[in-house]
């Protein structure tokens, strides 16, 4: 009977054993269940990190090739627009100048009694210009011919054969807006090498250049002229001497009178261009007097000259217009008028018979000049002529005449001006305008 308790016993012992082996057990599960887990977590943390590292690294890589790309993108724009926009052309831009140029100023007798005022003994020759004074002084430049010596009061005061006019007449000339004087003509040495050298000094005491006569002082045959940075070079010359040269043995006559020889007309050529002349303006005292057309010898000099690069060719002595022309030569246009005829003198109808109704003619030559400031080339864009006559008249009650140099267009409509005079200048200035050649040679 007691048997059966002690199994029961045993029974319990066991069954406590399970139970505490089946905890631990469990125990040990949850442990290393935990432990799993908790690895998973820390694995996912230091992933999600890494993810995170490499989003950033891959944003920042797209975020450096795309400022790659602008700068590349940016680069070719600049290189398109460098190839599409090349360098802007320098602008050319132009000096313009005006070049005046009239015909002989001549001092006769009756204009020397004209000019001179009895109460104070002195000469006034200023108001034979008044009427183109404005014209005159409009140009930048303007030249005449003076066809007289100013050889002083110790000599008489005459005119024609023999001319020798007073300082005043310098003085009227420059009040008139006249620059520069050719003084090589055949009256040059009217009153001999004293009066051809006094007249040059008298013409630069007054403020004015000569051309064409020299004296000691000279610096040689070249005039250069600088206007507004344009170098103008200027040469004188005179076919003739009225025979008054041959007294002198050659030297002495070539130091002081420039004679027309064409040898030393092409080397003074030369000589401007080696002085850096823009523009070479050659003033010939040449032909035949009276007559209205240039002779061949003019021509063919002026065809040389023009050859050699003269630009323009001034031509008086006739008395009488002649002819004006363009030459063209080697690509260069060179304007010449072979006469300007009178500007101011007492040859007319009335001293001269109707034959010579053509030595009333004058013209004031305006030349317009432009030189490229960027490429330095110079040339005559245009011409214009003021053709002039000098009206001679005597106030009723009066003794002597009044001169002066009428533009005629302007007088034409002047009520002062009687109507048989203006039919004499109408015709003076259909004779001009017939002779001038007003349009340069179109450029090809």
């Amino acid at each position: 009977m007691m048997s059966t308790p002690r199994r029961s016993r045993q029974n319990k012992k066991s069954s406590k054993k399970f139970i505490w082996v089946f905890s631990v057990i469990i125990i040990i599960g949850l442990v290393i269940g935990l432990s799993i887990t908790m690895s998973g977590f820390f694995d996912d943390e230091a992933g999600n990190e890494n993810a995170d590292d490499l989003v950033e690294s891959d944003s920042d890589s797209e975020q450096q090739e795309d400022e790659n790309i602008d700068e590349e993108e940016q680069l070719d724009e600049e290189e398109q627009l460098d190839e599409e926009e090349p360098e802007p052309e320098p602008v050319e831009t132009f000096t313009d100048i005006r070049i005046a140029a009239v015909g002989d100023i001549m001092v006769h007798s009756t204009q020397l009694t004209s000019a001179y005022d009895n109460e104070s003994g002195t000469y006034n020759f200023k108001p034979v210009f008044e009427d183109v004074k404005q014209i005159l002084n409009a140009a930048d430049l303007t030249i005449a011919n003076l066809e007289t010596t100013t050889a002083g009061p110790s000599r008489e005061y005459t005119g024609y054969p023999i001319f020798n006019s007073p300082d005043e007449l310098i003085d009227a000339i420059k009040y008139a807006g006249v620059d520069v004087l050719s003084t090589a003509n055949n009256h040059s040495l009217d009153t001999g090498r004293d009066g051809l050298k006094r007249t040059v000094s008298v013409i630069r005491e007054k403020g004015l250049d000569s051309v064409g006569t020299y004296d000691e002082n000279s610096d040689g045959r070249v005039l250069i002229k600088d206007v507004d940075g344009i170098k103008i070079a200027i040469l004188s010359y005179t076919e003739s001497t009225n025979g008054l040269g041959a007294q002198y043995a050659k030297e002495d006559l070539d130091s002081m009178l420039n004679m027309m020889e064409e040898e030393k007309i092409m080397s003074d050529i030369h000589e401007a261009k080696s002085l850096g002349a823009d523009l070479i303006i050659t003033y010939m005292h040449w032909g035949q007097e009276y007559m209205p057309e240039p002779n061949e010898k003019q021509v063919q000099l002026a065809h040389r000259m023009a050859e050699e690069g003269a630009d323009v060719i001034l031509g008086s002595h006739p008395h009488v217009i002649q002819k004006s022309e363009f030459i063209e030569t080697n690509g260069r246009q060179t304007f010449v008028i072979y006469s300007m005829g009178n500007f101011v003198s007492n040859q007319r109808i009335e001293t001269l018979g109707s034959e010579y109704e053509n030595t009333e003619d004058g013209v004031i030559v305006n030349l317009d000049i432009r030189k490229s400031d960027l490429t330095g080339e110079t040339t005559i864009q245009n011409v214009e002529y003021v053709p002039t006559w000098v009206l001679r008249h005597m106030e009723q009650g009066k003794s002597k005449y009044t001169y002066r140099i009428l533009p005629i267009e302007i007088f034409l409509l002047s009520e002062e001006i009687s109507e048989e005079f203006k039919k004499r200048m109408e015709r003076s200035y259909d004779a001009t305008i017939t002779k001038m050649d007003e349009t340069p040679i179109e450029e090809n």
